[in-house]
């Protein structure tokens, strides 16, 4: 079990000590730059852009408006590296782009390095030009020894030298601004807001789907004050639990269905993506198919535990959130809360196990009074 703030990382450790740090960036430098420009002197003579954006599901819809923004600005052909998962999201949202798809299996050493059959996959697309919308050790170990012409991206600091035009990764909200950032490289940005913003779509007679799940369990509200939720909901509207399979016991399940609220089952993200289109309001936790949701337009419910909303939230009438707000809760421009979001084992889930059925069902039953059709 780890214990809160106690397990310091090595890049921790060089972060707290600044002449350790300074050297540290000093030898990156020279070996970064040194081979970064070796490998230039023969870069590809093609016209292939890529963009490495091999994100989770729900940060891959936060990339969406940086890429849109490349393919006006670059006319080369597109592909974008990225989990399979993100496909489906990338081919609703974007035109006339391919994709190299990475598996989680080609991650390794606890996912900081990318193993040698994807990179010689990768270095078989021959790209004049690249876009890094990830930064860390991972991309690194893929793009230092590339024979791009010209790489534009976020990273950590000692990863600097390996980009031709560089830019650290932001702390401060929001997560969509970190890739913004490296748009910035190439254009100056006059409307942040309007880029970020997705269209609002509304289907009134749609059912108010319920996603009781999140990546991890500090994020997770629960089934059972979720289920209490729907059964208050139901008195005034159709209401569906939507899950991907084997997530709960059948017992569960017939539980939620001999109450009379509906039961979902997604076998992949195209059947997620065609649910939540579906739908009139989406409630669920901080997590992916919350940020499809915001991403489709529709109406949205989000509860809060260990994330700040701050960086994630889309802050349109229409898409709402709520937060027990602690002590231990993330400060303003603190991603997670002190347990780090999950890295460490909470001992109370307090957020979540403090904020009642009746405080959401309060904030939540305007929202879908707004945007859901009363049953008869």
């Amino acid at each position: 079990m780890k214990h809160i703030r106690s397990a310091i990382s090595f890049s921790d450790f060089i972060n707290q000590n600044k002449l350790i740090a300074r050297i540290v960036i000093l030898l990156c430098d020279l070996v970064f730059f040194t081979t970064r420009n070796i490998f230039k002197l023969s870069s590809y003579n093609s016209d292939n852009l890529i963009i490495l954006s091999y994100h989770r599901l729900g940060d891959t819809i936060f990339t969406i408006p940086a890429i849109r923004e490349i393919q006006k600005h670059f006319k080369l052909r597109i592909t974008i590296v990225c989990f399979p998962e993100s496909v489906p999201i990338y081919k609703l949202a974007l035109e006339d782009v391919n994709f190299c798809v990475l598996q989680p299996g080609d991650l390794i050493l606890n996912k900081r390095i990318i193993n040698r059959k994807f990179r010689k996959t990768f270095k078989a697309l021959r790209p004049k030009i690249i876009f890094d919308l990830i930064g860390g050790m991972s991309t690194a170990s893929l793009l230092f020894n590339s024979r791009a012409k010209e790489i534009f991206g976020i990273s950590k600091i000692q990863f600097r030298s390996i980009y031709d035009h560089f830019v650290e990764i932001r702390e401060k909200p929001q997560l969509v601004d970190i890739y913004l950032d490296v748009i910035s490289l190439i254009c100056e940005i006059s409307d942040r807001a309007a880029i970020k913003t997705f269209v609002k779509s509304v289907n009134p007679e749609g059912k108010i789907l319920i996603h009781p799940l999140a990546g991890w369990k500090e994020k997770e509200w629960g089934l059972k004050k979720f289920a209490e939720l729907a059964k208050r909901l139901k008195k005034e509207f159709d209401v569906s639990f939507i899950l991907p399979p084997a997530q709960f016991s059948f017992d569960v399940i017939d539980e939620i269905i001999n109450d009379g609220i509906g039961f979902h089952q997604t076998n992949s993200v195209e059947e997620l993506i065609k649910n939540i289109k579906e739908c009139s309001l989406f409630i669920g936790n901080d997590s992916g198919p919350v940020n499809i949701a915001n991403f489709l337009g529709r109406p949205s419910f989000t509860i809060y535990g260990a994330t700040n909303p701050d960086y994630t939230s889309t802050f349109q009438d229409h898409q709402i959130h709520i937060q027990k707000k602690l002590s231990c809760s993330a400060l303003q421009y603190e991603k997670f809360c002190i347990i780090g979001g999950g890295q460490f084992i909470c001992p109370g889930i307090q957020c979540m196990n403090l904020l009642s059925v009746e405080e959401v069902y309060d904030k939540v039953i305007s929202l879908a009074r707004e945007y859901c059709i009363i049953k008869n």
